[in-house]
């Protein structure tokens, strides 16, 4: 996997004006000129404290790698936590983030 580093490759995808949203999760998208897909992992700031934070981020990440083989290439993909997403556990993130994936249909075979 690899992970979006600097802060302009974060505000070309916010920039992009491409998002799907739910309970739990934002998802921005943008095409890029590569053969691969890269990510990137955020948290509302209205989540206060830090270990929620991260703690949030880090499902996000592991709900990514195991998922990674079916998401299509050539996309820089930013995942944002809602403030919901702190009291969600694993299996309702994973759900939110199929769900909005197959909506902008970015799993491969579909």
């Amino acid at each position: 996997m690899i992970i979006l580093k600097k802060n302009k490759d974060y505000k070309s995808v916010y920039d992009c004006n491409n998002s799907i949203s739910d309970y739990n999760l934002v998802i921005f998208i943008k095409k890029n000129d590569y053969k691969y897909s890269r990510f990137g992992f955020t948290a509302a700031k209205k989540i206060k404290k830090a270990v929620e934070r991260n703690l949030v981020r880090r499902r996000l990440k592991e709900i990514v790698r195991h998922k990674e083989d079916s998401i299509k290439e050539g996309y820089d993909i930013v995942l944002m936590a809602r403030v919901n997403a702190v009291e969600s556990d694993y299996k309702s993130l994973e759900s939110s983030f199929v769900k909005l994936m197959k909506r902008k249909n970015l799993f491969k075979g579909m």
